[in-house]
């Protein structure tokens, strides 16, 4: 007698519910930490973004209910759902989190929120928080290749997170499989969609729908473990029980980006050229007559207007590669309102020209290319050759510099003392508790 192969929502159960931390290897269980630094760190750094008092405000008007989760600098507890909302417009808030992208998405700020919600309320330990944060990843991303071959369109993060905040929450939860297979059918049934190239086009805060997968997906599991049903998801068709089938041999947490400036990964190589250029020749800012950045067309397509808003500056191509050519660099310092008006910046933004290369066009999306070119007074041409965004798979960032992205872009935030035990916490997260960060999230 011969059993019919499984589908993908039930390979995506059994993998939802069988993932131990101990036997995955050891090079994803160190990635989960590096994913949590990361996201704990945009996270306190986004949390003072304007978006994220009007969702709080929000949810305290609309939503009631217990308070459960904290929400991410605001002092205050509010439902996992709702926190989840606020937390994961907080989490992409300064658009400094990972990404994966074949998808061009940013998976770890739509789970993040949801898995922190529900692990805050169950007393979770920090090995069964890592399981589901790894579980979340692999769904997500999968979810995403999924979701845009499905409807042929680039919906980004939200639509397909929800399904991985989905399956971490489930996890954490002790689902049983139906009600696991039932929380992947809410989620992508009730997940946003994101015709992200528009917000590209015209930057404001919904951006990338991290907040809404997020708030999605938690509600998902809570739902199905309700007795909440669906239909199963469509992660079940058949054109996609192979990349379902890839689960626990195959880990896409292994090939995420992370992102050493605060501004969409698409201007990112840009930013790294025009700061090698200018290092390796010792360029000073006053000289430079033009910069054109030659670039693929999704990055063209970012605003090169001066920025009003801190959406507007994060999803530009020419604000932050003047930021870099004016200043030296670009950081969280440089998306406050303040510095929208410098003058240096604002007079380097329009010596900057944007220009398709179809020999970089033809390696997006699976690589994130730029090369510039730079002309000084009187006659200076240095052009940096061809390069690919600092912190790829295949052009990581060490461990050092993750932690000191870390400790720098909490600067403004945690006492460096406060920081350096935080990072100390997480380091070893999977002998501690969810509740040992949560002091210092408040």
């Amino acid at each position: 007698m011969t059993t019919c192969p499984k589908d993908g929502n039930q390979l995506a159960v059994d993998f939802i519910r069988n993932l131990k931390f101990e036997n995955v290897p050891e090079a994803v269980r160190r990635r989960a930490k590096v994913c949590l630094l990361d996201l704990v760190g945009a996270c306190l750094a986004g949390a003072s973004a304007r978006g994220a008092d009007i969702l709080l405000n929000f949810c305290l008007s609309q939503f009631a209910g217990s308070p459960e989760a904290t929400v991410i600098r605001a002092g205050r507890k509010l439902s996992c759902a709702a926190a989840a909302l606020v937390n994961g417009f907080i989490a992409n808030a300064l658009d400094i989190d990972d990404g994966y992208r074949p998808i061009k998405g940013h998976p770890g700020a739509a789970v993040f929120p949801a898995i922190l919600a529900v692990a805050e309320k169950r007393g979770s330990g920090g090995r069964e928080f890592l399981e589901a944060l790894i579980i979340a990843y692999e769904i997500a991303t999968r979810a995403g290749g999924a979701i845009q071959a499905h409807y042929n369109y680039f919906h980004s993060s939200g639509a397909w997170g929800a399904m991985g905040a989905a399956a971490g929450v489930a996890r954490l939860l002790g689902l049983p499989a139906t009600q696991i297979e039932s929380a992947l059918g809410i989620a992508e049934f009730h997940a946003p969609l994101t015709p992200v190239m528009r917000s590209v086009r015209q930057p404001a805060m919904a951006k990338d729908g991290t907040a809404w997968g997020a708030m999605v997906g938690t509600s998902a599991a809570l739902l199905a473990g309700q007795g909440y049903t669906a239909s199963p998801s469509l992660l079940g068709e058949r054109e996609f029980r192979q990349a379902m089938s890839s689960l626990g041999e195959e880990y896409t947490i292994l090939k995420l980006y992370f992102k050493p400036y605060p501004c969409c990964r698409w201007a990112q190589p840009s930013i790294e050229a025009v700061l090698r250029l200018k290092n390796e020749h010792r360029l000073q800012a006053e000289a430079i007559i033009r910069i054109t950045i030659h670039t693929f067309p999704e990055a063209a397509a970012l605003s090169r207007e001066p920025p009003l808003d801190l959406e507007q500056a994060e999803y530009n191509i020419c604000y932050p590669v003047a930021a870099a050519a004016a200043l030296g660099d670009f950081d969280p310092t440089h998306l406050a309102q303040a510095s929208f008006h410098n003058p240096q910046v604002l007079a380097m933004m329009d010596r900057i020209d944007v220009v398709i290369d179809p020999d970089i066009e033809r390696q997006f999306p699976g690589k994130c290319l730029s090369e510039v070119e730079i002309a000084t007074a009187p006659g200076g041409v240095y052009r940096s050759g061809v390069i690919s965004a600092r912190g790829d798979w295949d052009n990581p960032l060490s461990i050092d510099e993750m932690e000191e992205k870390f400790l720098r872009i909490t600067g403004q935030v945690l006492p460096v003392t406060n920081a350096r035990r935080l990072l100390a916490l997480i380091r070893d997260f999977e002998n501690r508790t969810v509740a040992d960060i949560i002091p210092f999230l408040r």
